[in-house]
């Protein structure tokens, strides 16, 4: 088993650690083999057990009941000894499928973003995910390119990292205003960034306003949504010029800085909309699928789409050839 041959540690005398791919303050999240199926999966290993874990753990139960085609599938939680350099360490961990293909931002980290026929299906496909989401009561509150993963030959597309997921109803069902702060840079809507309460759904559209920018440009639309900035470069004072609705102006900065082009005035319309400082002001996700941007995507019929499939796939094995050069 050639894979063996990057041992980096065992985990529960079962897991095989091949690779570490993040290193957190409190957790570190490792490629895996299963030692006895021979299986890949994604470990993410806790220095210890506390509330968060059990709530991630809990939303990912939620998720896969349902055993839903657009996540990235919850396998199992346990506990154990990691052993790595013949130290033996008592560890928490819970266990992910593998995507095969990776997160979506390696294929644009060059900051060549997608096509806009196939970056409508790649936001069709998230927005689908999403709305089931939001439907289970549950809010992503990480909605971002790296937590978007390609699986298989068909570049499967599934949502991932449920770490910072939450439910947004109380026990009897009423939707309720959010209150802790997170953070994830560019993606934060202004209301968490003021600490104000916030509601659940709401902050994953604005993160799905961010997402639809960089997906489309391949870069970011502002560096954060923080409208008290008291810095003179313009990059940070980009959301600003949305707040205050100087759409001309934004774009005009933005054709600068980026030297943007071709960018249909139905996808501007959305992406403003998405972002809005008041989040009354953003669209509901229905609302999203029957924007001009989405809609004759949305009207089309499971066999119409496949041709928007293939599109996607054959764009995505061109950047994944790139890639191995």
């Amino acid at each position: 088993m050639e894979i063996c041959s990057h041992y980096f540690g065992l985990l529960h005398n079962k897991y095989i650690l091949v690779f570490e791919l993040v290193i957190d303050i409190l957790t570190t999240i490792y490629k895996a083999i299963d030692s006895f199926t021979h299986k890949k999966y994604v470990v993410k290993v806790f220095d210890k057990y506390d509330t968060s874990m059990e709530e991630e753990i809990k939303i990912n139960k939620i998720i896969s009941e349902y055993n839903s085609p657009f996540f990235i599938k919850y396998i199992d939680s346990s506990s154990g000894y990691l052993v790595i350099d013949d130290i033996e360490e008592y560890k928490y961990y819970i266990v992910f499928e593998n995507a095969s293909k990776g997160d979506l931002l390696k294929y644009i980290n060059n900051k060549n973003g997608f096509p806009e026929k196939v970056c409508k299906f790649i936001f069709y496909k998230i927005l689908k995910a999403i709305q089931f989401l939001h439907k289970l009561g549950i809010s992503h509150r990480n909605i971002k390119i790296d937590n978007i993963f390609l699986d298989g030959n068909n570049y499967d597309i599934k949502i991932g990292d449920f770490s910072l997921a939450t439910l947004f109803n109380n026990e009897k069902g009423e939707k309720i205003l959010l209150k802790k702060v997170i953070k994830t840079s560019n993606y934060t809507a202004p209301e968490i960034i003021m600490e104000h309460p916030y509601d659940g759904e709401k902050v994953d559209i604005f993160s799905l306003g961010v997402l639809l920018f960089h997906l489309r440009t391949g870069s970011y639309g502002f560096k954060d949504a923080n409208i008290n900035c008291k810095s003179l470069n313009i990059n940070e004072k980009l959301y600003r010029l949305i707040k205050n609705k100087k759409f001309d102006t934004y774009w005009k900065f933005m054709e600068k800085i980026l030297e943007l082009k071709e960018l249909s005035q139905e996808f501007k319309k959305l992406y403003f909309k998405l972002v809005s400082f008041n989040p009354k002001e953003r669209p509901t996700i229905e609302e999203i699928f029957n924007s001009c941007w989405l809609k004759e995507i949305n009207d089309l019929s499971e066999e119409e789409l496949k041709t928007y499939e293939k599109e996607l796939i054959d764009e995505l094995k061109k950047r994944e050839e790139i890639l191995k050069v």
